[in-house]
Formats: C-alpha cells, sequence, structure tokens
C-alpha cells in the first residue's frame, strides 16, 4: 500500500505563502533599490574623482608644457640667432659678389625690375637678333625671380603679398619681350624684297632665315615668289635650331609668312592659369598675313603703310578658321623639333595644342605623334596653328608613396642629410649639406645628369626637378586630384598649415640625429593630426639599443584625449603638441594605436619625446648649434615638397 497522500492546501496557507513570496520580493526589490543607488552614489563619485583627477593632470600637463617651453625658448632664441648669422653672411657674400661684377643686371625689386621694363620698352626698334637677345637676357632675370620666388615660399613666414606681387612680373616682361619680337617679324615682313637669298642654276630666290638667342629658336619663310608651285616645302632649321617645318602645297599660293618660335619656358601657363606641366617650352607656330609689297615706281620704291601692316596679324589655319575651330579635314602640317637635353620623358609623351577659347591644353588636332629617345626628336602632325608643347599631368608623381631622411658623414667629418621621395615612378633623393646647398643623388636617369653634378639651394634644386619633369612642388589644389598608388578614391586630406609648419621645424632639427620615415596611417588621421615614424641614428656611433622605429603623433592640443577629458582647461602654448604612440605599420594591424608609450607624456617639443629613447649624444648634436644651416636646409625642403600632407 503507498505513501498517503497530501492533502490539498487550504486557501488560508495559500494565501500565507503569497504573502510571504511578496514580503521576500519587497525585501529584495529595497535590498536592490538600495544597492542601485549606493552603486550611482559610487559612480557618480568615481567619475566625479576621475573628472578631477583629469582636470588635475591636464592642469599639471599645461603647466609642465610651459615650463618645458621657458625652458628651451633659451636653446631656439639663440637657435635662431646662429641661423640668421648664418644667412646673413651668405647674403652679405651674395650681394659683395654681385657688387664687385659691376653688372647693370636688375636686381629682383620691384622697383628695379619696373625701371627695366620701362628702359626695355624705350629702347629704339630691334632687329630680329637683337629682340632674341632681349628674349633670352629678360628670361634669364625671370629664372632669377623665380629662384627668389622659390626662396620666399621656403621662409618660415611667408609673404604671399610680396610674392604675388613679383610673380606678377612675369607676364609683363614676357609680354614686353613678344611685342618687341613682332614688332621685328613685321619690320622683316614689310621689307621682305630686302631680304630674298639663293637663286641661280634655276632655282628661285626665297625669304627664310632663322635665328637664335641661348635656347630660344625663331624660323621665319615668307611666301613671296607665289608662282613657284611645290608638293610640299620644307622648312629646313634643323641645323641651327633642331626644327623643320613641312608645309603643304596649298602654302604655295598664299600670301603669307610661316613663323616658328620655340621658346624654352611656358607662357601659356602663366597668363590663362592651367595647371599642366609644360615640358621642354612652347612651340609658337603662326601663319601671319603679308603686309602690302613694295613697288618700284621710277626708280623710287614705295611701301604702303597701313594699320594692319605693322603689326602681326595671325591667321588659323585652314585660312579664315575661326579661333578655336579644329578642322580635321585640312591639310597637315608636319612639324620637327628637338626637344632640349635635361627632359625626363617618355616614348608614348602627351603632344597638346592650347585651345584659346576654352583655354586648356588638348590633343585634338594632334596626330601621328613620335619621338625617338636618342635623338631627342619629336615629330607630329598638326591641323591647327598657335601654341603646342608636350604637356605631363601635373600629378604624375604625386602623391607620394613613402619618404625617409637619414643623416650620414661625409669624409672630413662634415654632415649631410639625405632626404628620399619614392614617386609612383621614381624614388628622388636629395642630399642637404651644412653649407645650404643641395645635391641630387638619384634617379640615375641620363637626363638628370647635368642636375646632379651641381649643387643648388632646397628650392632651386626642386625647381629644376620640376622643369625636368618629376613636380615634388604640390601646392594645395593638387590635393582633391591626387591619387595614391593602387587607392580606388582620388584626394586627400591636406594637414593644418599649423600642423605641417609644427613638423618641418621639429623633423628638420631632429634630422641631424634621427631617421625619419613615413606611416601609412598619415593620411587616415584627418587635418589636425599627423604621424611619422622615428628612431635614433646608427650613422654617428655604428649602432644603437634603439632598433626599431617609434611612432610619433603631432596634433592639436584641443583634439588630445587629456584636452577632450578636461575641456576648457586651457590649451598649450603654441596649440600643437607631440606624443610617442603604441602604434605600429605591420598591414596586419586595422587600427591606428594612440595610447602613449609607457613612462611618456604629451609634450610641445618632439624633441622632449625622444629624450627617452635617445641617447645623450643624440640629443647633444642636436642641440648643439652646430648644424642650424643644415636643419634650415632640411626644413626648406620638407616647406617646399610637403610630405606631410602629401604622403
Amino acid at each position: 500500500m503507498g505513501p498517503k497522500k497530501k492533502g490539498k492546501k487550504s486557501k488560508a496557507e495559500i494565501e500565507a505563502e503569497k504573502l510571504a513570496a511578496e514580503q521576500e520580493a519587497i525585501k529584495a526589490a529595497e535590498a536592490a533599490e538600495k544597492k542601485r543607488i549606493a552603486d550611482e552614489l559610487a559612480a557618480e563619485e568615481a567619475a566625479k574623482k576621475k573628472k578631477e583627477d583629469q582636470i588635475e593632470y591636464r592642469t599639471m600637463e599645461l603647466d609642465r608644457l610651459k615650463k618645458s617651453y621657458e625652458d628651451m625658448l633659451p636653446i631656439i632664441e639663440a637657435r635662431v640667432a646662429k641661423l640668421e648669422m648664418n644667412k646673413k653672411q651668405i647674403a652679405d657674400s651674395e650681394e659683395w659678389a654681385a657688387f664687385t661684377a659691376c653688372s647693370y643686371r636688375p636686381r629682383i625689386t620691384e622697383s628695379e625690375l619696373n625701371t627695366y621694363i620701362t628702359e626695355t620698352n624705350d629702347r629704339p626698334e630691334m632687329s630680329l637678333t637683337e629682340s632674341l637677345e632681349c628674349l633670352n637676357y629678360t628670361e634669364s632675370i625671370i629664372e632669377d625671380l623665380n629662384s627668389r620666388v622659390i626662396k620666399m615660399k621656403s621662409e618660415e613666414v611667408v609673404d604671399e603679398g610680396k610674392i604675388a606681387a613679383l610673380q606678377a612680373f612675369v607676364p609683363k616682361m614676357r609680354e614686353m619681350c613678344i611685342a618687341k619680337l613682332d614688332k621685328a617679324t613685321v619690320n622683316i615682313l614689310q621689307n621682305a624684297d630686302k631680304h630674298l637669298k639663293g637663286g641661280g642654276e634655276g632655282k628661285a630666290k626665297k625669304v627664310e632665315m632663322c635665328e637664335r638667342s641661348g635656347n630660344i629658336k625663331v624660323g621665319m619663310w615668307v611666301n613671296l615668289i607665289r608662282k613657284d608651285k611645290f608638293r610640299f616645302l620644307d622648312l629646313d632649321f634643323k641645323e641651327k635650331l633642331g626644327m623643320l617645318i613641312t608645309l603643304p602645297k596649298q602654302f604655295a599660293s598664299l600670301e603669307v609668312a610661316v613663323r616658328g618660335v620655340h621658346f624654352p619656358y611656358n607662357q601659356i601657363s602663366a597668363r590663362f592659369g592651367t595647371k599642366d606641366l609644360v615640358l621642354g617650352g612652347v612651340f609658337q607656330f603662326d601663319i601671319i598675313h603679308l603686309p602690302p609689297m613694295s613697288k618700284k615706281v621710277k626708280g623710287w620704291v614705295m611701301r604702303k603703310m597701313t594699320e594692319e601692316g605693322s603689326r602681326v596679324c595671325k591667321s588659323n589655319w585652314p585660312i579664315g578658321n575661326a579661333d578655336g575651330v579644329i578642322s580635321k579635314a585640312a591639310a597637315k602640317i608636319k612639324c620637327c623639333i628637338t626637344l632640349p637635353e635635361g627632359l625626363v620623358v617618355d616614348e608614348d609623351l602627351s603632344v597638346k595644342w592650347f585651345h584659346p577659347v576654352d583655354g586648356r591644353w588638348t590633343t585634338e588636332p594632334i596626330e601621328e605623334t613620335e619621338y625617338n629617345m636618342e635623338t631627342r626628336e619629336l615629330r607630329f602632325t598638326t591641323v591647327s596653328t598657335g601654341s603646342i608643347a608636350v604637356v605631363q599631368d601635373r600629378l604624375t608623381d604625386l602623391c607620394y608613396k613613402s619618404w625617409s631622411l637619414s643623416p650620414f658623414m661625409i669624409p672630413g667629418g662634415g654632415s649631410c642629410v639625405n632626404y628620399s621621395i619614392t614617386t609612383p615612378r621614381f624614388v628622388v633623393t636629395i642630399e642637404a649639406s651644412s653649407d645650404g646647398l643641395c645635391r641630387l643623388t638619384s634617379p640615375d636617369h641620363p637626363a638628370l645628369a647635368e642636375l646632379r653634378a651641381k649643387r643648388l639651394s632646397p628650392g632651386d634644386i626642386l625647381y629644376a626637378l620640376k622643369s625636368a619633369g618629376i613636380n615634388l612642388l604640390p601646392v594645395d589644389s593638387d590635393a582633391p586630384k591626387a591619387k595614391y598608388v593602387d587607392a580606388e578614391v582620388n584626394g586627400i586630406t591636406l594637414k593644418a598649415p599649423e600642423i605641417e609648419s609644427k613638423l618641418n621645424e621639429e623633423v628638420s632639427y631632429l634630422s641631424t640625429s634621427f631617421d625619419f620615415l613615413s606611416s601609412r596611417w598619415n593620411n587616415g588621421l584627418g587635418a589636425g593630426k599627423s604621424c611619422v615614424q622615428v628612431k635614433e641614428t646608427d650613422a654617428f656611433t655604428g649602432g644603437t639599443d634603439l632598433v626599431d622605429y617609434s611612432m610619433c603623433v603631432i596634433e592639436f592640443d584641443e583634439q588630445s584625449s587629456s584636452s577632450e577629458d578636461a575641456p576648457g582647461v586651457g590649451v598649450c602654448v603654441g596649440g600643437v603638441k607631440c606624443s610617442l604612440v603604441n602604434s605600429t605599420e605591420g598591414p596586419s594591424y586595422r587600427n591606428f594605436g594612440a595610447d602613449l608609450v609607457d613612462n611618456t607624456e604629451g609634450e610641445i617639443f618632439l624633441g622632449k619625446c625622444l629624450e627617452n629613447i635617445a641617447t645623450k649624444e643624440a640629443m647633444g648634436r642636436v642641440n648643439g648649434g652646430d648644424m642650424n644651416l643644415l636643419a634650415s636646409t632640411v626644413r626648406c625642403l620638407l616647406q617646399l615638397s610637403r610630405p606631410f600632407s602629401f604622403c
């Protein structure tokens, strides 16, 4: 017989149990609420304590940074004074050399340039030879002006107004010289009968002439003998000018002159604001209407002087075409030009014609382009006259793939710094020396042999590279179109001017003792933050305990974590802060590590950050003051080439 079944609970028992459960629940809820309130109070207290600690830390940090700045200020002032003394010595030496040369050459000042333009305009009519000499001499002055401007752009404080005022003289001087050349051309056309040459042995006389001054070349043909039929006519100026123009038979019956001018510079972009990189100058091909020809009357030579005959009246091709109209059905004009030496061009270079209406370069009228790398002969056909040039995208070598700075010793105990930029095409290495001059050491391109043999200022060597076809002088407007290698999206984020300036200053002075290397994280950090890899060099010690690069960050202080944790407390002197962070370049890392390295803090000066990981000897070389001019030279290279924004 089984156990006896329990009886049902009574209603009273059920009610008692329910009441007990409710009381237990109330006690548990009261206990939980007390715990919640206690936890909230503890959290509030902890948050309050944390905020107080953050404010205290931020206050102490700002005090520490202020003291650090004040301690460093005498060293900076001494550094600047020494540098200014070095620069003054160089400037005095250059001024004395110019004075003892007893040259009438105008200096690059607004007053002297204005005087030169006025005096040149007042000079009487020039022959073709004289006008070319004027062009060549004026262009050498413009080269001096460009050198001055590029130097001004590399200064710590850039005077944009003064730069713009000087640059405004370039188109003025070139237009003045073109006017002189046109006037000489008109004089030749008005007296074309006096320039008839050749003849004999059944050949008709002809008016052909060619002149050159330096790298400026002019070849001209005047069609005075229109009975002289031809299938095509070669205007062969190759021996003297490196220029050959082949005219189709239609020219035989035209009352025109043909003038080809090879300018070794780009006079187009400055006038129309185009940003294309023109290599080897501009070939100007013009068809010019002839003025009324002279007549002999009873022993007298009668010349009809008209307003049209006193100026160069150009025509498009075919004759009568409106400006900017391209006629594909027009007879082709063949051209062969020998490009100047020292150009880094590819075999598939792009020859373009300047559209005078749209203000752009286009390949539309240019066909059958061939280029011989060995002879530098460029052949093409055109159905349009005007300005023709080899045009390269100015962003060909932007953005940079990487860059680095490395100091090294030279025989005799001197110090130099190698600045290398890896572009999509080349590794460009510039050696900066302690005398303020630079030398190009790579790439080992045949076209750059002459440039590699020179020692130039930082600005001049970068300007020479741009003229050769390697543009390392980016501007803000390049940023939206610039593209990283293998990147899917165009455009970069320019670093704020304060960030770039701080980096230029800090990195240049430390480059005399430290190796610097670009970071793959840099472009993704935004405008107010930049990063770079750094380690103590072993060039002077033969080895160092610091075997790997550390990551340093330069950022706006107000964007730093300590400032964001304690807003409103203040901002450090200068507004920009440096720090060492736990981050690496390894491709397996997906996020940038922004935590500070152990036992380090944010500092006003990057050198202060490096004291904990560098030897006293390294810091001594930086603060010794013996390499101020070298550091300044490196700063100029950085300021002009802008690796922190374009890499």
